[in-house]
């Protein structure tokens, strides 16, 4: 794809490196790039964590065309040293995970490329990066904007029961709003995940040109497996370092996960998800019929085996690409109406919405105890995602944005 006969030279910058597929974020930047790829000059800005991403630096050619490594040790997450760290940022005018996704080696590798080649375009993936992008000039810029990060934060306010905590969470959203709101009028364009999200951006912040582009899933990677037999067994699915999946978890073991075994003493429930914290951990020691597994290399099989999909998730935005993978798999699941948040879904049709924990467990007995039901909504959902939401189609409408993007932009220096 190019202007004329000239490719278009993309330079991307995702500040954590995209392998192994295990966040919904990684594997939404990761398969657009694989479909870019094939129309325009890419160049790729990572940082690489040594040895963990040595093994998968080779899979960057698939959506690259130029990748350029920048090599950094993330700190150990729930260790003294990592709580302190927190200590002291939280007295920056910056937001705590702004500062953690600056780095000056990354926005030294970003710069030198925008000073000594000539890129049409330059993306900054997620807004945790943009501090990275306060000096690059004279090139159109889009944020890849996958949440409205403060609404999250304002989330979490809103659910925290004591006051330090509740203090804690009022002061980052605050920052947020207020670094989102002016980090994002410097994009010449948003590219957002769900319509939700637009209007967000448009309403807290006054923001223009702010795009939307839908979920995508790998309909040839999941897929239903009903040789399968099914386990009286509910999963849930999400990188457990992710705050909105830990509280989701938190709730569910709190709320939910009760009511469920006073019905059905003997029902299972499997938590797959990368770096669980410690009181996570010693929370599930605490139940009967709770299994955690950490990261895992492929999280189908614990799909496949459970009867009903979970996501209580009280906290979040953007949108649950966790859902469109189940919904590809032929699950039916039961979600909250923030889980589900973004995704154009009927309730009773494509999944079951619950909120409440009466509600929430109430949709899950009545699918674990009617199979055909099960069935039903996990048929409707399957082919709903594979009419509406292959990766070809995503990538498709985000390129048409990065042009129009361009176009403007030399519009207007002229």
């Amino acid at each position: 794809m190019g202007i004329g006969n000239k490719r278009i030279k993309m330079l991307f910058l995702s500040q954590r490196f995209l392998y192994p597929l295990d966040t919904g974020g990684k594997i939404r930047t990761f398969r657009i790039l694989e479909q870019l790829r094939k129309n325009f000059h890419i160049t790729l800005i990572s940082n690489v964590e040594n040895p963990k991403d040595e093994p998968y630096l080779r899979e960057m050619s698939r959506i690259s065309n130029k990748f350029i490594p920048v090599y950094w040790k993330e700190p150990k997450q729930y260790t003294w040293h990592w709580y302190w760290d927190i200590f002291k940022k939280s007295f920056s005018r910056y937001p705590i995970p702004m500062l953690n996704d600056y780095s000056p080696e990354l926005e030294r590798a970003l710069l030198r490329e925008v000073h000594t080649e000539r890129y049409d375009l330059a993306i900054c993936d997620f807004a945790q990066s943009t501090l990275n992008f306060r000096k690059v000039k004279g090139i159109p810029k889009i944020l890849f904007q996958h949440n409205v990060e403060s609404l999250i934060f304002h989330r979490h306010m809103k659910q925290s029961i004591d006051p330090l905590s509740k203090l804690f969470w009022f002061s980052q959203y605050r920052k947020m709003f207020y670094h989102e709101k002016n980090e994002s009028a410097k994009f010449q364009a948003i590219i957002t995940v769900s319509k939700n999200d637009q209007q967000l951006m448009e309403k807290w912040y006054g923001s223009r040109n702010v795009y939307v582009i839908p979920t995508g899933v790998e309909t040839d990677f999941y897929f239903p497996r009903p040789d399968v037999p099914e386990k009286l067994q509910l999963v849930f699915v999400g990188a457990m370092d992710w705050l909105p999946n830990y509280d989701a978890m938190i709730y569910y073991l709190e709320k939910i996960y009760p009511l469920l075994q006073k019905e059905i003493p003997e029902l299972q429930t499997v938590i797959v998800g990368r770096n669980p914290s410690p009181k996570l951990r010693r929370m599930v020691r605490q139940f009967t019929g709770i299994h955690i597994t950490g990261w895992v290399k492929d999280v189908r099989p614990y799909v496949h085996e459970s009867a009903v999909f979970i996501v209580p998730i009280r906290i979040g935005g953007g949108t649950r690409m966790k859902i469109f993978q189940a919904m590809a798999m032929g699950k039916a699941i039961v979600s909250t109406r923030i889980g589900a948040e973004g995704l154009p879904l009927v309730n009773g049709k494509h999944l079951y919405l619950a909120d409440s924990p009466e509600e929430f467990s109430s949709a899950i007995l009545k699918l674990l105890r009617n199979p055909a039901e099960r069935k039903r909504i996990g048929q409707n959902a399957q082919q709903y995602v594979m009419e509406h939401f292959r990766w070809e189609i995503v990538a498709r409408k985000f390129s048409t944005i990065c042009m129009d993007v361009i176009e403007k932009f030399k519009e207007e220096l002229y």
